[in-house]
């Protein structure tokens, strides 16, 4: 038995590291090509089950994405643009959430629970990519390009409240929870100033152990006694924790490094893992490409429409750059897997049109400079 568990090991270990490579050499998203890894390795080699210590890694990984995410949220940025941010960032995910959510309840006539989670993970923005796009055309430091990283923020701030409103069981322990768990919360940035002063340069790397065994105990504490998903705790601490990581540059870096080298591939590669290609059907594959024209068709409505509103310009380039969807789908629908609301099905559904419309805006942007670019000069730093 042993044997069998280190060679389904070894061959995870490989398709992970092979996913990465071919990532690197041809410039495209290692998550698409890890979720695609996990679907040949659970197809020709070994099931999810059968590896524990996969899942358990994934489920690290998700919190670490999250926490990562919300690194992304520029608070100051939304206080300074917030009037244009708010209002891009709601409509851009209202509009596609009544349009999804329509289609799933009134046209395929699933259930409401069902409805309403593919609503919310179909209708978000990927931020972390909606940022380096900016990064790499130039646009992130122009007031536009603010505007729109801000709207982002604002886009995956409602969606993580929508998740945490659909999977929550609100009672009397998420109360003492939330009376109890805030304060210290808030007052964290402030003892993490203290652990990072005492115990900068050792050996033993005692701050980055702080905060991850402060994500785990506080993503597992919020599960398990007040009902609120891990998710959305690791997104909140992201975002109080920001501030304080960003000022330590070193320890930002083995951050990410641990991050986005091993805890994320895992859960990219476990997420593809749970999809059974042998389960495809013509009438699947029907479902996904509807969802893939009201999400993209709506999302780009809802984004280019309010974009050329507030801003008085063509919001085309924007309503591309907010079709972006990854990690957020991706953890919407492991979430709805594990806890029964959605089924195998419609898993692989959001699945389809997550790694779509991931390479949709990729490839109608490339190489093509933001539309205000030639017109707006930088905003000072």
């Amino acid at each position: 038995m042993w044997g069998k568990v280190l060679d389904a090991s070894l061959i995870v270990a490989i398709f992970m590291v092979g996913a990465a490579v071919l990532a690197f050499e041809f410039r495209v998203s290692s998550a698409i090509l890890e979720i695609l890894a996990g679907i040949i390795v659970a197809y020709f080699f070994v099931a999810s089950d059968e590896l524990d210590w996969l899942t358990f890694l994934a489920n690290l990984g998700m919190l670490g994405l999250m926490f990562m995410v919300g690194f992304e949220v520029d608070v100051n940025r939304l206080r300074q643009t917030w009037r244009a941010s708010v209002g891009i960032g709601i409509v851009a995910l209202a509009l596609p959430m009544v349009g999804v959510f329509c289609l799933s309840y009134y046209v395929f006539e699933l259930n409401l629970m069902a409805s309403a989670l593919l609503s919310v993970g179909l209708s978000t923005t990927s931020l972390a990519l909606v940022y380096n796009a900016l990064r790499e055309t130039g646009s992130l430091q122009t007031e536009h390009g603010q505007i729109l990283g801000a709207a982002a923020s604002v886009v995956y701030v409602l969606a993580m409240v929508a998740l945490a409103l659909l999977m929550g069981d609100v009672g009397w322990g998420t109360a003492i929870f939330l009376l109890v768990v805030v304060p210290m919360i808030l007052g964290l940035p402030r003892f993490g100033k203290w652990i990072i002063r005492r115990y900068r340069g050792s050996l033993v790397e005692f701050e980055l152990r702080f905060l991850l065994v402060l994500l785990i105990a506080m993503g597992a504490m919020a599960e398990h006694i007040a009902g609120i998903h891990s998710a959305v705790v690791a997104f909140a601490l992201g975002i109080v924790m920001s501030e304080l990581v960003e000022e330590h540059e070193a320890l930002e870096q083995k951050l990410k490094g641990i991050v986005f080298s091993f805890l994320a591939p895992a859960f990219f590669l476990h997420a593809g893992m749970q999809l059974d290609i042998r389960s495809f059907s013509l009438d699947l594959i029907g479902m996904a490409v509807a969802f893939f024209v009201v999400a993209c068709g709506l999302k780009y409505l809802g984004t280019a429409l309010p974009f050329r509103w507030f801003l008085k310009s063509s919001g085309r380039v924007a309503g591309l750059l907010f079709n972006y969807r990854l990690s957020f789908g991706i953890i919407t629908a492991s979430v709805g897997l594990n806890v029964g609301i959605l089924d195998e099905r419609l898993y692989a559904v959001i699945l389809l049109v997550v790694i779509s419309s991931a390479a949709l805006p990729a490839i109608f942007l490339r190489d093509r400079p933001a539309e205000w670019d030639q017109t707006e000069r930088p905003l000072d730093d």
